[in-house]
């Protein structure tokens, strides 16, 4: 069945005010994975729809002077690749937005504390992976190559571990020596062997990480996380423990057994399990294009709580928040959040669709 223009775009504009009903939104969300041109429309709307401008312009939709600018603007702006999909309503307000947030004076930058992604090797030396004079390293008879970004090992057999530490606002990547690849999201720690020994390839991690997990049928993989763990033989997939006592494992493919100390479950790609300390596993379909966001540099809300969100805005920006009025913790927020967006942009942005107040004192962030 295709769905015209018109409805298409009604269904994003629905969306984006939190009208949206449960099966529009399942309509719309296979919309836009289907159709490029769906997805990236999508994009573009609710990235600029949520910059806090978007009442703004409806009500200025109307004056002369503002369609002369749009115009002018639409001629010169790739995004008028749109008009011939998006209906003209939905590409004017996409060329207005655009127009107003090129007017926006630049907001104030928020610095964070630079930091450092550390390596401790089981010997007691430390090194900063960071810092420059460190591409080459030696841990036993292996060879440990950086290049700021990616850690990987070459040869070896040393069975001494190491523990890797990413700091807020950052990211990292790891090659462990099976050729299985470790992404780890910010303030994550995870520690691995140099080289992998015996039956089994075990690793621990807290934090967020997603993996892409070598096959060996002889040697299945374990990932030890706090209170669960996940067991593979080859696979990729999301884990994350940031949430005291909540563990979270999102297969993206392959297969993986998901255990704590009283059951097993195992997981089909697409799906996530999900358990409290004390409770059972719960599984559910997840969005792999919002779980895995990170990974891009960015997240992606839709109608989430700005407690939730706060929790990710510490990661990011390496900063205590705090509500002094519970209630705002509760206010949704639809949009998405860029790891080297300032973060004055953000909260600006966040004030103007949440209708949440904020303001500093000293590095703490507090939500009134």
């Amino acid at each position: 069945m295709k769905h015209n223009v018109e409805e298409i775009r009604s269904l994003m504009i629905e969306k984006l005010d939190n009208q949206i009903g449960p099966e529009d939104e399942l309509l719309l969300q296979r919309l836009i994975t289907e159709d490029k041109r769906v997805q990236e429309l999508w994009d573009e709307m609710q990235a600029l729809f949520v910059s806090g401008d978007g009442l703004q312009v409806m009500e200025r939709l109307n004056t002369g002077q503002e369609w002369e600018s749009l115009q002018q603007q639409l001629k010169r702006s790739k995004r008028r690749r749109y008009i011939g999909f998006a209906s003209a309503a939905a590409a004017a307000v996409v060329g207005l937005l655009v127009y107003f947030n090129l007017q926006k004076a630049a907001p104030a930058v928020i610095s964070v504390a630079p930091k450092s992604v550390l390596l401790k090797m089981d010997n007691g030396e430390t090194i900063d992976l960071s810092a420059a004079g460190h591409e080459a390293i030696v841990a036993g008879d292996a060879k440990l190559h950086n290049n700021g970004k990616v850690l990987s090992y070459e040869g070896g057999q040393s069975t001494q571990w190491s523990t890797i530490t990413v700091p807020a606002g950052m990211d990292y990547q790891v090659r462990l020596s099976d050729s299985s690849t470790l992404w780890l999201n910010s303030a994550t720690t995870a520690r691995f062997p140099v080289h992998f020994t015996g039956d089994t390839r075990e690793i621990e991690v807290n934090g967020e990480a997603y993996l892409q997990v070598a096959k060996d049928a002889a040697r299945p993989f374990i990932v030890h996380l706090p209170g669960a763990d996940v067991h593979v033989l080859g696979t990729a997939f999301n884990i994350n423990s940031y949430d005291p006592g909540v563990v979270k494992v999102a297969l993206v493919e392959g297969g993986v057994n998901m255990r704590t100390p009283t059951e097993t479950v195992g997981l089909k790609p697409g799906f996530q399990g999900m358990v409290s300390t004390g409770e059972t596993i719960q599984v559910q379909a997840f969005e792999e294009r919002r779980v895995l966001s990170w990974m891009k540099g960015q997240y992606v809300f839709y109608n989430t709580p700005v407690l939730e969100i706060s929790q990710i805005l510490q990661r990011c920006y390496d900063m205590e928040v705090v509500f002094d009025n519970e209630t705002v913790g509760k206010k949704c927020f639809t949009g998405i959040i860029k790891k080297q967006q300032p973060l004055q942009e953000f909260l600006d942005n966040l004030t103007a669709t949440a209708e949440v107040n904020y303001y500093f004192k000293g590095r703490v962030l507090h939500f009134k």
